[in-house]
């Protein structure tokens, strides 16, 4: 599938305008000495700094970029209720939507008759629905990092047709995918890995080089920076 891990990412550059590097990284090259020094575990995205420091983990990319970025206003500042509330739902993500969530399909594609990582989802999926009542977005009328990093795993699961019982979360992905960043990343992701050519620089497989420089450009234009992404084309 096209959603990967590395998509999000795509996705808060887009919406952060930011000048970017994206390279696309071949499934045989993630076990190759050179990515290995990147991310030990041979995975992607993976983020690579202006000192040439380089990050994996995407949520941690996605936090690391906002910070770089704080007039786009994806996080909010330091030390801030707003900005407690934003660690709190991008750990939610991973922790509580996005394991539990890729448990239920392994289980599924098996047969598994074990219920629990279904269940486990079911009661984070009713958590964020009720934050959600009468919200646009989790921190109410700002979008937010935190909204990136969940509705990017709430998306997986609704393609997949598993938000059928959570009407609230359908239409909280629906409004992001709406957005313009989104569509503008998802044309990138959605590429064939052998026929892109990246638009812009970034850094990580994703391996990615961001720059805190920020400026905006039209939709399907290429930029040029300091940054670099290594975009992969499976879950990582």
């Amino acid at each position: 599938m096209p959603r990967t891990r590395s998509s999000r990412v795509l996705w808060l550059l887009s919406e952060l305008g930011a000048p970017c590097e994206l390279v696309k990284l071949a499934a045989a090259d993630r076990s190759s000495a050179e990515h290995l020094a990147r991310n030990p575990l041979g995975r992607v995205p993976v983020l690579e700094l202006d000192d040439g420091t380089f990050m994996f983990e995407s949520a941690a990319i996605c936090l690391q970029l906002a910070d770089l970025h704080p007039d786009a206003g994806l996080i909010a500042a330091v030390g801030t209720a707003e900005r407690a509330l934003s660690y709190q739902w991008v750990l939610f993500a991973m922790t509580e939507l996005e394991a539990p969530l890729y448990r239920w399909i392994r289980d599924t594609a098996e047969n598994s008759a074990d219920a629990g990582a279904r269940e486990r989802f079911a009661g984070a999926a009713a958590a964020i629905e009720t934050a959600l009542h009468g919200r646009e977005w989790l921190l109410g009328d700002r979008f937010t990092v935190a909204d990136v990093l969940c509705a990017s795993v709430l998306g997986s699961a609704n393609t997949r047709g598993l938000l059928a019982a959570w009407p609230g979360l359908e239409a909280y992905v629906a409004r992001g995918e709406a957005r313009p960043a989104f569509i503008e990343a998802a044309a990138i992701s959605n590429q064939p890995a052998e026929s892109a050519r990246p638009p812009r620089r970034a850094g990580g497989p994703l391996t990615a080089r961001a720059s805190s420089r920020r400026r905006r450009r039209p939709a399907g234009r290429s930029a040029r920076g300091p940054g670099r992404i290594e975009e992969g084309r499976r879950l990582a």
